[in-house]
């Protein structure tokens, strides 16, 4: 059977159909139009379709050129120097919050180290009388160092009550035991804070132990 040619009409029509969609294509491939709403130095509100160079740093509305509805509100730029503060300050806030998840896995790891809360103590105990050995003996040197300085200035103010002049290892002997009592009491200092930061160290994974008891976790597992 001979196939029949549609009729005219129904050609036109498949035309019109892929004409439209092939607009509909390029339409919707093509930028929304914008117009852009901004404010000059003097409070004059301007409707612009592009930006001036002065204004593209400056705070803005964008809105649709076919519906008038804002698309987009722009932000004033900061200026060069806030700006360099304002990263600084986050890369300073990231780095802090680095710091303390790194150090809230480190005491995660000593914590899991520790079967009992008594034998995390005991251990922190075990160094804070090492501490105290340690600060002990340096304060007796320094009672030690103090006596010899003060022996060796009344031998100095001897010779000058008496018009002689102090003599050369005197003097030596009392600048090196100034300097030596100096460094023992900084060392003493060092200690103390050192100790200081160890309870609070041992205050902070006491804390973390029982946090973790309390969800069921537990410290190292038994041999």
């Amino acid at each position: 059977m001979p196939l029949r040619t549609p009729p005219a009409s129904l050609l036109l029509i498949a035309a019109f159909a892929v004409v439209a969609t092939v607009l509909g294509v390029a339409q919707a491939k093509e930028p929304e139009k914008r117009l852009y709403r901004w404010t000059d130095a003097d409070g004059k509100v301007h409707y612009t379709d592009s930006l001036p160079p002065e204004v593209v740093d400056k705070a803005r509305q964008e809105l649709s050129a076919q519906t008038g509805l804002v698309r987009e509100a722009v932000g004033q730029a900061m200026p060069e120097k806030e700006r360099r503060a304002a990263e600084a300050l986050a890369q300073s806030a990231a780095e802090q919050q680095a710091r303390r998840e790194n150090n809230r896995r480190a005491d995660e790891a000593k914590v899991s180290s520790f079967r009992t809360e008594n034998d995390l103590r005991a251990a922190y105990a075990q160094r804070t009388v090492m501490i105290d050995d340690n600060l002990a003996s340096l304060r007796a040197a320094i009672a030690a160092q103090r006596g010899s300085l003060t022996e060796q200035l009344q031998i100095a103010g001897d010779a000058e009550l008496s018009g002689r002049p102090v003599l050369e290892r005197t003097a030596k002997a009392i600048e090196d035991m100034r300097r030596e009592a100096g460094n023992q009491e900084q060392t003493v200092a060092l200690r103390s804070a050192e100790k200081q930061m160890l309870q609070e160290e041992l205050d902070r994974l006491v804390a973390l132990f029982r946090e973790r008891q309390a969800k069921g976790l537990t410290g190292a597992n038994p041999p």
